[in-house]
């Protein structure tokens, strides 16, 4: 939050004690939201983010009149600080004064004790795992010497991996690597490059990490310092504690347009209760579904998708732009209402979504059958690209099932829906929305980058393939032998591919595989699997 009072007020930490709900109103200098209390009170509130000087001069007056009934209660300061990057540089300056070289430093090794949002000075991390240290006093041979963390080292371990590479700078360089990691959502650095090897290259090449979206200018201005290409230039771990002890940014505010403000930039096409009624829930994990029925005499079966925040500009766009391919779910518009919710009128799929037939066993196609499936989803994928936009979400749940039969290919009709992850085929492109990454189903370059960059046709190919392999298991969910997301993400990570399964024609296989290959550019587009599919011997599939 943009107040850092050291006034006696009360003080939060945004993330442990409160958070924000649905943006108000407000800009620039001042903006509020509904706030909510995550632990220690229950009372209702609001955030009021606003500049330093201006929070300098209001918290004076909220000290001093507060507790009168007819005026407005404060509660007291978000804080948001930089104690814990404070306390990074402190311990590795004592690191340096022992002559003493760490290695190793990323937020992975550094490790959480105490977070106290009273009292910022009483948070307490450490910084572990000596593995890759060194000692500048004493000189000795290791086998773990050979170990480079690319990603993180220093320009000059990178050219020659000896012992006189190794310094405080060196360390000072990974320090502005782990300030860039901890202001970027933990995303790993050079994360659209798969190979390691690469990353030197580029490192080498004088190609450096961009500014993360949410960094103070002096902030940046001392990552940029830590990766001098002249170790000579870069600040020691004294000087990071100095320049970090008078740094006050102030954060770049995430402001979600509220459901209760938002308005559909197409307008509103239909009236609850006027054109359409909302009729029984029949189900949605994110987003609740509703069978809906017409009032006028139109007779499509439809159902209402109740949003569960503000959809992006691009998923109104697939919505609304969209509507020459027969592979993607028809949207009639918005619905007003009266329940504060954003509702979207859609045609109702009679046999509900792919993943739930399969698993279930209501419907058990055979391999011509799924082929022919897999080409109409890419069909529609053909389409979206050629719109300048990817699905970003490809899965067998958000595959609509509108005609089926078994045997017969030409009985089958599917519709892709579900355009909440769409965004422009631009993998430079950078995506800050909080969301939940599909990590079983996205491609490893989006896992590295944290969700926020890396999206483009080629990772929609490595769900695709995810999508077959989900429709050729039957239903199976990807990685359900797995407990947590963060098991599947360090499993995909390390290069393990889903296992071929038991019931599959050999002849889709490869295809399957060729989806996956860890470098994106290594994979097929849409255009070469379409062909691939269409090629295969349809005498020999079982």
């Amino acid at each position: 939050m943009a107040i850092r009072s050291k006034f006696e007020l009360e003080r939060y930490q945004y993330g442990i004690d409160i958070r924000k709900t649905h943006h108000i109103y407000g800009k620039d200098d001042k903006i509020i939201s509904f706030g909510e209390w995550i632990r220690r009170r229950q009372d209702r509130c609001i955030i009021v983010e606003m500049s330093s000087d201006i929070g300098k001069h209001e918290a004076f007056f909220y000290q001093e009149l507060n507790g009168h009934d007819h005026i407005i209660r404060t509660f007291g300061s978000i804080e948001n600080n930089l104690n814990q990057i404070i306390y990074i540089a402190n311990a590795m300056s004592f690191i340096a004064s022992k002559s003493i070289v760490h290695g190793d430093l990323g937020c992975r090794n550094v490790l959480v004790f105490k977070l106290d949002s009273n009292q910022p000075k009483n948070n307490l991390v450490k910084i572990t795992d000596f593995g890759l240290a060194r000692s500048l006093k004493i000189s000795s041979i290791s086998k773990n010497y050979s170990i480079i963390p690319k990603r993180y080292c220093a320009l000059e371990i990178l050219r020659n991996n000896d012992q006189s590479s190794y310094t405080e700078k060196s360390d000072v360089y990974s320090m502005g690597v782990l300030m860039w990691e901890a202001l970027s959502n933990s995303e790993i650095p050079y994360s659209y490059i798969a190979d390691d090897n690469r990353v030197v290259q580029v490192k080498l090449d004088s190609e450096r990490l961009n500014r993360p979206p949410i960094c103070d200018r002096q902030l940046w201005s001392l990552m940029e310092s830590c990766w001098e290409n002249d170790r000579e230039w870069r600040p020691t771990f004294e000087d990071i504690k100095d320049i970090l002890s008078v740094i006050k940014p102030s954060e770049v505010s995430d402001v979600p347009t509220s459901i209760l403000s938002y308005e559909p930039p197409i307008g509103y096409t239909f009236k609850l209760n006027v054109d359409v009624t909302r009729n029984g829930l029949l189900g949605g994990r994110f987003r609740k579904i509703y069978e809906a029925q017409w009032i006028s005499s139109r007779q499509e079966s439809i159902v209402l998708i109740e949003m569960d925040k503000a959809p992006t500009k691009y998923e109104v766009s697939c919505y609304t732009d969209f509507n020459n391919c027969r592979h993607l779910i028809n949207t009639f518009g918005f619905v007003e209402n009266n329940f504060g919710s954003i509702m979207l009128l859609q045609e109702r799929a009679p046999h509900g979504h792919l993943q739930e037939l399969l698993k279930n066993n209501t419907f058990k196609p055979s391999s011509m059958v799924l082929i022919d499936i897999f080409l109409q989803i890419i069909d529609a994928m053909i389409y979206i690209i050629s719109k300048g936009m990817i699905h970003g979400d490809l899965r067998c749940s958000n595959v609509l099932v509108f005609q089926m039969n078994s045997s017969k290919p030409e009985e089958n009709l599917i519709k892709l829906t579900n355009f909440a992850f769409a965004r422009p085929n631009e993998p430079s492109l950078s995506d800050d929305r909080r969301v939940t990454i599909p990590v079983e189903y996205c491609a490893p370059e989006i896992l590295r980058s944290a969700g926020r960059l890396n999206y483009s046709e080629l990772s929609d190919v490595y769900s695709m393939g995810v999508l077959m392999w989900e429709a050729c298991s039957q239903g199976r969910l990807p990685y359900d032998y797995l407990i947590s997301n963060k098991e599947v993400r360090q499993k995909k990570l390390n290069g393990e591919k889903l296992p071929r399964p038991w019931i599959f024609d050999r002849q889709i296989w490869p295809i399957i595989k060729s989806c996956w290959y860890n470098e994106p550019q290594l994979r097929d587009d849409f255009k070469v699997i379409k062909t691939q599919l269409s090629s295969i011997n349809i005498e020999y599939v079982n």
